[in-house]
């Protein structure tokens, strides 16, 4: 999951510490595999390179398996067991005891669409990882939503003169605090998804819809997801973020911190894609939860819970199996970048007030969900 330890883009931040100390607690012996795939290929080949370091790493033992994938890391980890794992390792499948998917586009995204629809959404897409990589490899959130705006506007004036890479390779080279190396694998990084975005078409409702008529459960191992919902934008939501407050008030609206432009520009971006989320949307055509889903989904969210959305996936989109854990949380809080120094710091500002015990509850109840699969099985 993640990344390796040892490099310094860290995906899956303080979910690696969890789960290892949580198994050890609870009497298992387990080893946390780093899988890294290609960002923005299409999930067939993105899941066949997760086979291929399954493989790699379970060759060394027969223990069980475990799989744990956030976003469409979900997506690739069903895939594995009910495509890839029956053709080429029916052995390894064997051994796969659940797989957990945390905030992931099980009936799509309507946030795809507005990637895929033109160029300037490829664009915006393209700049939008290069930020994400930047803001993980320095471990903080950047000041550079301010230049995403400008460099989106150049993008648009890049597109009209016919230039549609120029933004892209300015902004690579403006990055000039970067050593070599990590300048040029960031710029190795850039070309992969400016060559590949085969994904964004993968994760619109009607493809997604098409993917699970192919990749039915398989029997014998337990699925389970972790649902996530922020708040919707709001004045009130704008101004905790602001002023990281839970009850502002008329006077931190006076208050020189309101002239801090990072986290209104970044609550602005949340909201923005939030909308483009559109949980309302009626091409994602998601089935009636059960009634345990839906009474963990009305405890967390309320009636309303449909109207919903991480911030990048609408929050009934998400549903798949047991329903491990639902908690109010943007798309990336969940896997440990949010707010809450000094040992976590966040990307997004979505007003979800998600802290570290909210954090460590729903890494152990995913926990929980994995070693009575293991139980389960008579392990």
């Amino acid at each position: 999951m993640g990344e390796k330890p040892n490099e310094r883009i860290v995906y899956f931040g303080h979910v690696r510490d969890v789960l290892e100390e949580g198994f050890r607690e609870r009497g298992h012996t387990v080893e946390v595999e780093s899988v890294t795939s290609h960002p923005t290929a299409t999930i067939q080949v993105r899941s066949q390179l997760v086979l291929r370091a399954i493989a790699e790493s379970a060759s060394r033992d027969d223990a069980e398996i475990h799989l744990v994938g956030h976003s469409t890391g979900g997506l690739d980890a069903r895939a594995v067991v009910s495509t890839w794992m029956p053709l080429e390792a029916p052995e390894l499948l064997r051994r796969v005891r659940s797989v957990v998917s945390v905030a992931t586009p099980h009936y799509g995204t309507p946030l795809a669409g507005f990637f895929h629809r033109d160029r300037q959404g490829e664009m915006l897409l393209r700049l939008l990882w290069l930020f994400t990589v930047f803001a993980l490899r320095r471990g903080s959130r950047p000041m550079t939503f301010l230049a995403f705006r400008l460099f989106y506007t150049l993008s648009q004036v890049g597109h009209r003169l016919g230039f549609q890479e120029t933004a892209a390779d300015s902004i690579t080279r403006l990055l000039a605090h970067l050593t070599p190396t990590e300048q040029k694998t960031l710029e190795e990084f850039l070309d992969q998804i400016g060559k590949e975005q085969s994904l964004i078409s993968d994760l619109t409702p009607g493809k997604v819809e098409d993917f699970n008529q192919r990749t039915p459960d398989q029997q014998g191992v337990r699925y389970g997801s972790v649902v996530t919902g922020a708040p919707t934008p709001s004045l009130r939501s704008m101004l905790q973020c602001t002023t990281g407050k839970q009850n502002p008030g008329l006077g931190d609206l006076l208050s020189l911190r309101m002239l801090d432009p990072e986290p209104q520009v970044i609550y602005g971006a949340y909201a923005y894609l939030r909308g483009k989320s559109d949980p309302h949307s009626e091409a994602m055509r998601t089935p009636e939860p059960t009634n345990a889903q839906l009474r963990a989904l009305r405890d967390t969210f309320g009636e309303g819970f449909r109207a919903w959305s991480d911030g990048i996936v609408p929050t009934r989109s998400q549903v798949w199996g047991e329903l491990v854990s639902a908690v109010v949380a943007d798309h990336l809080d969940v896997i440990g970048h949010f707010d809450e120094a000094p040992d976590y710091v966040g990307w997004l500002k979505s007003g979800s007030n998600f802290r570290s015990n909210t954090f460590n509850g729903v890494w152990n109840r995913v926990l929980d969900f994995m070693v009575g699969a293991v139980q389960g099985q008579g392990a």
